[in-house]
């Protein structure tokens, strides 16, 4: 979590560093604060927004041309002004900023408050201010790799001391970290997007690695033995423009709109990646796809893919519990699904597998990532910068690039898959005739999503959809709402229905499920329930209100409906005055345990 961002230039610092941090608010939005040096360590911060916390401060307003910033998503410590960072040492002279978990900080700030420090926060955090202050002696580099040395947890970390005023130094282990290369200029930041209104060049830290920077001059460095690397930089692909808003209210709706564009980005994929990575999972005795949240539940899609065109069973599992209960050898194949690149629970899983010997594979959407590192095959999904902290495009990306591999799987094994992969090739349209019906679903959603308790169901491969819609609801109008299979309903939860529940149906056009999910919204309705259903091709009459897409497969239906249930969490949501794109006590990469 946390978004952290430096600047060392010609440039007066605290305008690009509130520019590029306002970039990353998506990783954080609890605290926010600027630390500049103009022959003093100077410091704005307080809790908040960073809008909010600029209206107060004025935080364009520090003088010098090198900096620090942190956007905070708040882990140890309450939300307050105190443990906004950028964190000091006791003289002021040293200033740190931090993303990740330093996990044996109690005993770290026990041996500093024994040695004469005066703490001021209760953020593991200044325990890194308080310590470099007591390693340093001349030289801000060697302070911060003896620190660290003594340090356990997950970081990336930017300091400055007015000792040194022209030098930086920034070091990273299993927290994302990225240098990007201007003209006499350069720019650090927990991700491309905060400086990519600046240079299209960059350099990517790896963990262990140290970084000493001035503005003409940059060294990276091993953190345990002080070994020089030499590292090449690369070219960002990705447009300033998909990280505006582009006349859109929301980033979120914007990213929902662009679901056409993306799709038919993750359409274009390499056949030659998609074909390995069937190869990948053909060869695997043992398949499991470790994710978290909305990838998840693209992962329990494919589920069904897999199972109905392969005839191989394919595992989703929760990536924070795949080191609990995954069985995992040699012949096991782990497929991680991150959007960020940096999900900690993800990159985990992946690393536990690598150790036990299993191939690994990432479907990724940031390109130079961490799990792009990790991984033995990478898919990069090609969704372009994702805003929101809800997410929209990349699940559909993630959705079509594990179609593409089930059906490449598919007809290695003589399956024909002929009329699948020409309707596929058509979703885009499709897709943008559910976008085309918005005005319709906002109707729907001002009508009836008036209640704080919501149930979705969907059968089959619509079980995930009505997961994913639940999801959607609740991460950004703070209702409650459960997603689960229609059969699930009458064992237990079909007691709750009432006038305050509302049931949201997932139906396909032609198949069993449609039945099953109809007889479900009969059970509902006979106990006065009220029922939305997003209907494929056709409405089910019996319903309160119908969203009726275009005609497809139930194969193909996860990814038609999705557009539909993410507008529906968003209309609601605006109605109700949430903040969209910023929901409470979310962010946007989750890289903490």
């Amino acid at each position: 979590m946390c978004g952290i961002v430096g600047y060392v230039g010609n440039k007066k610092a605290s305008p690009i560093l509130h520019e590029n941090l306002k970039r990353l608010e998506y990783r954080g939005y609890d605290s926010c604060g600027i630390a500049t040096i103009d022959a003093t360590v100077m410091v704005k911060k307080g809790a908040g927004m960073i809008d909010d916390v600029h209206k107060r401060l004025n935080l364009t307003s520090l003088p010098g041309s090198i900096g620090i910033g942190h956007t905070r998503w708040a882990t140890h410590g309450m939300v307050t002004d105190e443990n906004a960072h950028p964190h000091l040492d006791c003289e002021g002279k040293i200033a740190v900023v931090h993303n990740g978990i330093i996990s044996n900080h109690i005993e770290l700030r026990e041996k500093l408050l024994k040695n004469g420090h005066i703490f001021k926060s209760d953020t593991d955090t200044e325990c890194l201010s308080h310590l470099i202050e007591e390693k340093y002696s001349g030289n801000l580099e060697e302070a911060v790799r003896k620190a660290l040395k003594e340090v356990k947890g997950t970081y990336a970390i930017i300091a400055i001391s007015q000792h040194e005023p022209n030098k930086m130094v920034c070091a990273k282990n299993e927290s994302p970290l990225i240098i990007g290369l201007g003209d006499n200029e350069i720019f650090v930041g927990s991700d491309i997007a905060s400086f990519l209104n600046h240079t299209k060049r960059a350099i990517i830290l790896d963990d262990g690695e140290c970084a000493t920077i001035t503005r003409d001059r940059l060294r990276i460095y091993k953190i345990a033995s002080g070994t020089p690397i030499k590292k090449e930089s690369f070219k960002i692909s990705w447009s300033i423009s998909d990280a505006e808003k582009e006349g859109y209210s929301h980033f979120m709706l914007k990213e929902i709109m662009e679901q056409p564009r993306t799709i038919v980005s993750a359409l274009n994929v390499y056949p030659d990646e998609i074909n390995k990575l069937a190869e990948m999972i053909k060869e695997a005795d043992r398949v499991l796809i470790a994710a978290a949240g909305t990838s998840l539940h693209a992962a329990m899609v494919s589920e069904y893919w897999f199972s109905q065109l392969c005839d191989k069973f394919v595992v989703a599992m929760d990536s924070s519990e795949l080191v609990n209960k995954g069985v995992i050898d040699g012949k096991t194949l782990v497929i991680g699904i991150t959007q960020s690149g940096e999900t900690y629970d993800t990159l985990a899983a992946m690393r536990y597998a690598k150790r036990k010997g299993a191939k690994t594979a990432a479907i990724v959407n940031v390109i130079g990532s961490t799990a792009t590192r990790i991984a033995d095959h990478v898919i990069l999904q090609g969704s372009g910068i994702e805003i929101s902290v809800c997410a929209t495009k990349t699940f559909t990306s993630q959705l079509v690039v594990l179609l593409r591999t089930a059906i490449a799987l598919g007809r290695t094994l003589g399956k024909d898959t002929a009329n699948l992969e020409e309707e596929l090739n058509n979703l885009p349209v499709i897709v943008k005739q559910v976008l085309d019906k918005k005005e319709a679903i906002k109707n729907i959603a001002d009508e009836y999503f008036t209640k704080k308790n919501y149930i979705y169901i969907g059968k089959g491969i619509n079980l995930p959809s009505a997961l994913e819609g639940a999801l959607k609801l609740k991460e950004i109008t703070y209702f409650h709402a459960e997603g689960m299979s229609g059969g699930m309903l009458k064992h237990g939860t079909i007691s709750l229905i009432d006038d305050e529940f509302l049931t949201v149906a997932i139906a396909p056009l032609r198949s069993d499920n449609r039945a099953k999910i109809k007889s479900n919204i009969q059970e509902v309705k006979a106990r006065g329930g009220k029922v939305v259903c997003i209907a494929v091709g056709r409405p089910i009459t019996i319903c309160d209100a119908n969203i009726t897409t275009s005609a497809c497969s139930e194969a193909l239906s996860p990814i038609l409906v999705a557009p539909v249930y993410q507008l529906l969490a968003f209309y609601t949501a605006v109605k109700f005055g949430r903040n969209v794109d910023k929901p409470r006590a979310l962010a946007k990469s989750v890289t903490v345990e």
